[in-house]
C-alpha cells in the first residue's frame, strides 16, 4: 500500500514506526526473529522489544516457541472484514487507473453475470476509439478476453455450456478454442485480435480470490500495431502484476 505524500502536518512519529514494523513483519514470507525484524527496520532490540509485546499484547502479532513473530489474528480479522466491505469494483479502481495512465490505453473491469461477462468499469485512454464495450452491456463469451479468461479460470460445468452455444453462433473451430483456453490457462493471461471491432485488440488477466477461484477479470485494449501483445512485452507484464496484486485482497 502506498503512502499519501499529500498528507500534510505533524504525525505521531512512534507510531508510524510501529506501523513500518507490522508491515516488515507482514512483508516476510517466514517468522522473523527479534534480530531479523531488527536488522530489516533499522533499530535497536531494546527499543524494537517494546513494540512488539504491545503488538502481542493486543493480538496484531502473535510469538511462537521458537522466540518468532507473525501477523496475529485479531490483525488478519481486521484486513479481512476491510477487505469484505469493499467489492471488487472498489478494490480495483485505483489499479484501473493507474494501468490507464501508465499505459495510456483504455482498461475495464468485468465479471461473470447469468450467461457470459459483464464490464461494470472502465477508465478510458486518451485516444478517441470504439473499443466495442460498454459498462453495463453484456459482452460475447467466446470473442472477448474476459469471456475466455472465465473459460479458462472456472468450472467447466458453469460455462461449458454457454461457450458451445456461442461456438457454433459465431462458427468457430471448436477443438481450436479450447486448446486455446488450455493455452490460456497456462500462461496467465488472454489475447484476442481484431475479435469485435477491426484494428482493436487487448491482452486480459483474471482476478482470482484465495481459493484461487476467478472473480473478475482486467483488460487493456488498444490499436493494432500499437498496443504491444508480444508474450514479452510490458503490457502483459504489467498487467499481471497489478492483477496479482488486487488478487491478494479477495
Amino acid at each position: 500500500m502506498k503512502e499519501d505524500k499529500g498528507m500534510n502536518g505533524q504525525g505521531i512519529q512512534s507510531l508510524e514506526l510501529g506501523i513500518d514494523i507490522l508491515k516488515k513483519i507482514g512483508e516476510a514470507d517466514k517468522p522473523l526473529s527479534i534480530t531479523d525484524i531488527s536488522e530489516l527496520c533499522g533499530i535497536s532490540k531494546s527499543k524494537l522489544h517494546r513494540y512488539l509485546t504491545s503488538f502481542c499484547r493486543k493480538g496484531f502479532l502473535q510469538r511462537d516457541s521458537s522466540l518468532s513473530y507473525t501477523i496475529g489474528m485479531d490483525l488478519m480479522a481486521f484486513g479481512q472484514n476491510t477487505s469484505q466491505k469493499k467489492n471488487i469494483k472498489d478494490l480495483a479502481k485505483p489499479i484501473l487507473a493507474r494501468l490507464r495512465d501508465s499505459l495510456n490505453e483504455t482498461v475495464f473491469l468485468s465479471v461473470w453475470r447469468g450467461n457470459g461477462p459483464f464490464p461494470i468499469d472502465i477508465e478510458e485512454s486518451q485516444r478517441a476509439i470504439n473499443i466495442g464495450i460498454k459498462v453495463g452491456y453484456p459482452v460475447s463469451s467466446v470473442l472477448t478476453t474476459s469471456g475466455r479468461l472465465f473459460a479458462a479460470f472456472s468450472p467447466a460445468s458453469s460455462t461449458k455450456e454457454i461457450m458451445e452455444k456461442e461456438i457454433k453462433e459465431y462458427k468457430l473451430d471448436s477443438n481450436a478454442f479450447f486448446q486455446e483456453i488450455a493455452d490460456i490457462r497456462k500462461k496467465g493471461y488472454s489475447v484476442t485480435m481484431e475479435s469485435l471491432i477491426p484494428g482493436i485488440v487487448a491482452v486480459g488477466c483474471p482476478v482470482l480470490d484465495k481459493e484461487n477461484h476467478i472473480v473478475a477479470t482486467i483488460s487493456v485494449v488498444g490499436i493494432l500495431g500499437i498496443l504491444d501483445l508480444s508474450p514479452t512485452s510490458e503490457v502483459i507484464r504489467i498487467l499481471k502484476k497489478e492483477c496479482k496484486e488486487l488478487s491478494k485482497f479477495l
